[in-house]
């Protein structure tokens, strides 16, 4: 009888996942062209235009990431996969320590994100942006992100409403830089400002695109892919600001790259029901094959990883196909945190915990490809960052290869971002406050040839945090979105990471 219940329970779940993962895959939404394009004057000769305090109350109506749309899991849960303890190799410690972007817009979330190249590394946050060289020397900047887009006419002319996005593309030896405009609010339309460096150098010529979207295209995610630039958003509607679903879009990346004004956005939506704030892969190192399908993931509480695939016909957009590659069981978690403590004040973080957290990661070994990504949860009243590395061949499907969840005390560890090298080292940077720490950044990571799960390399400080962050708008502490963790492409086993 044990054998017989053990039998139906392993039949139902095979049952209740297979269908799931085969669900059925949907068509495009819409076929269209960037609405407006146009060739920048060299970013060099284009004076900067300040930073400025910005205005940002009216965020407060159109924002919704910090109201939790989907609410966390409240289920105790132990984290079977958590490491309570320090690395046992000790970091070769950091290279370089650039002081970034700081807030100079009194915006908050400030939303920090870069990448790096051969010669430059290039930070945005939510509305100003700074060139480097990788000696820390400031190449361009600080400026406000809306000078990229300097002289670039229409609707959303003079806007600067953030949400950036900055890339690297390797495989083309070209930036990628991006931001939403939103000058009708709380009305559409709206657009996704996109620029691409005609050349490697950063601070040359750019190809200028405008994307329209009748629904508000927040928290955009970029990603690299080997026939399209990839995007998702979370769609919030026109007029009344209710949160309407998730958004998965191709940009047409071989004529962005040369400068066609018919460069094509092929999008994909989904309802309230649906999938809830996507990551898109972001291919490092090696192009994925061919004939890949693009990938993207997201969370589904409490204990799902899920994959969806795109496949992208540009000779015949309207045959490309969107739906769920597969869906993964991962260790079960807890994703309830009332929020991030800090010394001397009653006012928490927030820890983001409804989603994944920037980047999804892709790399191909030719034997095998391998993706990462986190998450923060709940570990014993104490936020840690559960990360993730998924592995298929190319016979086989996606499946978990490992898993671990980052909380070594009782310091708060959250907002993180992962990345693998070309050898398949990884390293994991994130924030971390508690009541006695104040708010800073640090990061850990594996060899690749470490017992699995486990970020065997010893926690390093990266900056020590001086005081508590108090301000903030609705009575919520936003401390950040993202944070970008990067691969250098000319010494592929040095990471680079913003926070």
């Amino acid at each position: 009888m044990y054998k017989s219940l053990l039998s139906t329970l392993a039949f139902l779940l095979i049952f209740i996942l297979t269908g799931f993962a085969q669900n059925e895959v949907v068509y495009p939404t819409s076929i269209t062209k960037a609405v407006y394009f146009d060739v920048s004057l060299p970013l060099r000769d284009i004076i900067p235009i300040p930073p400025q305090e910005a205005d940002r109350t009216w965020k407060n109506g159109v924002v919704k990431n910090f109201l939790n749309l989907r609410q966390p899991d409240t289920t105790p849960v132990v984290d079977m996969v958590a490491q309570r303890y320090q690395g046992k190799w000790i970091s070769r410690g950091i290279g370089v320590n650039i002081n970034g972007v700081g807030n100079i817009n009194n915006v908050m979330p400030p939303d920090t994100e870069g990448d790096v190249g051969p010669n430059h590394y290039f930070q945005m946050i939510n509305l100003s942006f700074q060139i480097f060289d990788k000696n820390g020397a400031s190449v361009y900047g600080p400026a406000a992100n809306s000078t990229i887009w300097s002289g670039f006419p229409g609707p959303w002319a003079g806007t600067n409403d953030g949400d950036p996005i900055v890339l690297y593309d390797e495989f083309a030896d070209r930036w990628i830089a991006s931001q939403f405009a939103l000058p009708n609010y709380p009305n559409g339309p709206f657009w996704e400002l996109i620029a691409i460096s005609t050349s490697p150098d950063p601070t040359g010529s750019w190809y200028r695109y405008a994307f329209q979207f009748t629904d508000m295209p927040d928290y955009p995610k970029l990603g690299v892919w080997n026939n399209a630039y990839l995007l998702t958003v979370n769609r919030f509607s026109s007029g009344s600001t209710t949160y309407k679903g998730v958004g998965a879009y191709a940009l047409e990346r071989s004529k962005m790259l040369i400068g066609d004004p018919n460069a094509a956005m092929i999008s994909f939506t989904y309802g309230t029901n649906g999938p809830y704030s996507m990551l898109p892969a972001d291919a490092d190192g090696t192009l994925p094959p061919e004939n890949e399908p693009a990938y993207f993931a997201y969370k589904s509480d409490p204990n799902q990883l899920v994959i969806y695939k795109m496949n992208i016909d540009w000779a015949n957009p309207t045959a490309s196909t969107f739906g769920i590659d597969q869906s993964i069981l991962v260790a079960f978690y807890s994703s309830n945190i009332s929020g991030i403590p800090q010394p001397g004040t009653t006012r928490k973080l927030d820890p983001i915990t409804d989603r994944l957290m920037f980047r999804l990661q892709y790399r191909n070994f030719g034997s095998h490809a391998s993706m990462v990504t986190n998450h923060t949860v709940n570990v014993s009243g104490t936020a840690g960052v559960r990360w993730y590395e998924v592995r298929k061949t190319p016979t086989t499907s996606w499946s978990l290869y490992q898993q671990g969840t980052y909380a070594p005390d009782n310091v708060n560890r959250w907002m993180g971002s992962i990345a693998m090298d070309a050898f398949g080292n990884i390293a994991l940077g994130y924030s971390v406050s508690s009541s006695t720490v104040y708010p800073g950044i640090r990061y850990t990571g594996r060899l690749v040839s470490d017992s699995l799960g486990e970020m065997t390399i010893e926690e390093t400080t990266i900056v020590n945090g001086g005081g508590s962050q108090t301000g903030g708008f609705m009575g919520n502490g936003r401390w950040g979105d993202y944070s970008s963790m990067s691969i250098d492409p000319s010494a592929p086993a040095t990471f680079w990471y913003t926070q």
